[in-house]
This record gives C-alpha cells, sequence and structure tokens, in this order.
C-alpha cells in the first residue's frame, strides 16, 4: 500500500514536470486515485490499530509484560480490555488479573518496608543452595583454628592458624550437570557501621583422595571430577585476623556466579585444583544484594 501510494506521488510530480503537451486529464486521474489510495491507506491502518487492540492481542501483550515483571504496563492492558470489552468474559478475566497485580503491588511494598526496618536481620542462612547447573550442601560452617583437607586413607593435610588468627570454614558438597563448572564464591563479610564489609573469600580445597598416588596424580582419582562425578565434596578455608573477628557479627556469604575454575597445577600436588578467576564479590553489600545475586549460608 505505501509503495502504491510513492508510485502515484511520483507519478503526480512527473506529470506536474512534464511539457505542456501532457494532457490536464492524466493530472486529474492520477489526483483522484491518489485520494482513493490514501483513503484505502488510512481504512487499512485504523483496521490494524483494531485488530492490535483485540482481547486476545492485548491478553498476549499483558502476558509478556509479566513475563518481565513489568507489572505497570501489563496493568494496562488489562484495563484496555475491560473498557473495550465490557460484560464480556474477557473484561471479567482482566479484572481478576489486575486483582492479582494489585496484591502483588501491595506484598512488594510490605515487604520493602519490612526489609527497610530490619535491615540485614531479614536475611535468613540457607545449608542448600541451588542455581543454574550447581546444588551445593553445607554440612558445616565453623570457625577452626585448623583446616585439614586431602585425605587419603588414614592421612591427610592441615593448615593450622598462626597465633592470633582463625579459619573460617566450611565443609561443602558439590553437585553439577556440567562436567566442568565454575564453582561459586563463599565470602566473608562483617557488620560494620550497618554496612556489610568484605573480609576475604574462602579457597576450595578436595576434601579426599582415593589414595596417595591420585593424590599424586600417578592416575585419576574420578571421584574428584565432575566429568565423572555428579557431586565432588570439598573442605573450604580462609585464615583471619581473631581481633577483626571480634569487632562485629560475621557474615557467610555464597555469590551465585562461577568464580573458581578447575586448573592443572605447574607443580607441587594435588595435580589439579580450583583456582580463584577474575570474578569477585562486592566489597560491600545492601541487603537489595540478597535479593539477586547472594545468598545467606550462616551468621557466626
Amino acid at each position: 500500500m505505501k509503495l502504491k501510494l510513492f508510485v502515484l506521488i511520483f507519478g503526480v510530480v512527473a506529470i506536474l514536470g512534464c511539457s505542456d503537451g501532457e494532457t490536464k486529464k492524466q493530472l486529474v486521474e492520477l489526483k483522484i486515485e491518489l485520494e482513493e489510495t490514501k483513503t484505502e491507506l488510512n481504512v487499512c491502518s485504523a483496521e490494524l490499530a483494531e485488530i492490535k487492540n483485540t482481547a486476545q492481542n492485548r491478553f498476549i501483550r499483558a502476558k509478556k509484560y509479566l513475563f518481565d515483571n513489568n507489572l505497570t504496563d501489563a496493568k494496562s492492558e488489562f484495563v484496555g480490555i475491560i473498557e473495550n470489552f465490557k460484560g464480556t468474559n474477557d473484561a471479567k478475566t482482566a479484572s481478576k488479573e489486575i486483582t492479582k497485580i494489585n496484591n502483588t503491588i501491595k506484598r512488594r511494598k510490605l515487604v520493602a518496608e519490612r526489609k527497610k526496618a530490619l535491615g540485614y536481620k531479614i536475611l535468613k542462612p540457607t545449608t542448600r543452595v541451588k542455581y543454574g547447573d550447581l546444588s551445593l550442601r553445607f554440612d558445616k560452617i565453623w570457625k577452626g583454628k585448623r583446616w585439614s583437607f586431602d585425605f587419603y586413607g588414614d592421612r591427610y593435610f592441615l593448615r593450622d592458624a598462626q597465633r592470633g588468627y582463625k579459619h573460617i570454614l566450611a565443609r561443602v558438597s558439590i553437585t553439577s550437570k556440567s562436567n566442568d563448572p565454575s564453582l561459586p564464591s563463599i565470602s566473608v563479610y562483617q557488620m560494620s557501621n550497618g554496612e556489610l564489609i568484605l573480609l576475604g573469600t574462602l579457597d576450595y580445597k578436595f576434601r579426599r583422595w582415593k589414595d596417595y598416588g591420585s593424590y599424586l596424580g600417578n592416575y585419576a582419582d574420578y571421584g574428584n571430577d565432575f566429568a565423572h562425578s555428579k557431586t565432588v565434596p570439598f573442605n573450604c578455608g580462609l585464615e583471619l585476623s581473631e581481633d577483626n573477628l571480634k569487632n562485629g557479627t560475621v557474615y557467610v556469604v555464597l555469590k551465585k556466579q562461577g568464580c573458581f575454575n578447575r586448573v592443572k597445577n605447574d607443580y607441587g600436588n594435588p595435580e589439579v585444583a580450583y583456582k580463584k578467576s577474575l570474578c569477585s564479590p562486592k566489597h560491600i553489600l545492601k541487603v537489595e544484594d540478597f535479593d539477586t545475586d547472594y545468598l545467606l549460608l550462616k551468621k557466626l
């Protein structure tokens, strides 16, 4: 339709630029056809607008807005259905949807007010975390002087904290759908002047090996390889000053993002380990951060 209109306009312009030998009749005919085409275009535009605003299409748009968590525009679409299709089942359905949206808005407002009043007290610790391809089960999170890991047989490796220091320790089993997942950061924060300040991030160590030979890398231990085992156990730890730990409540927090990747060590044992990549947790956490990327594991 637009192409036709363009051709007609071009024809009129061409005639106007022609010599006196061109008849006025052609010009008149083209003008009439141009007006008819404009009328058709207006009718088509009106029909298209009507199609776009049928109850069915409004419902489709409203559902998309709801999926995108855009309650304002979703409500506007439902209001349009009620105003244009009064007394129909579509209007009744739209009215119910508006009630749901209003209840959601009211509930979110109450949650926001409660969060503002309680601050970090609203956070609830969890021992089980699921996000993406990963599921984590924390068996224990505690302070301790000794961090033990890399068990094999009746032997193991340990790292004792220096005088005046303690470890923040976590015993966790991680299940992955991926054969080579990135593991999340488990970080320690401390409450200071109403804010959570980052103290550091725990390192990952394998909890056990099949035997000393697999620890040395003489042969593979499939129990410590997600490519062969769905679940791998870890003992995690971070050494911190006892003076720092006494200055306020300690929060152990997980960031739902891959931060540690499996690498091969150039020297030392074991041959493989999980090392921290470029990903890093925020230095200061606000309560709102726990709505999306962060989870409280434990307060110490």
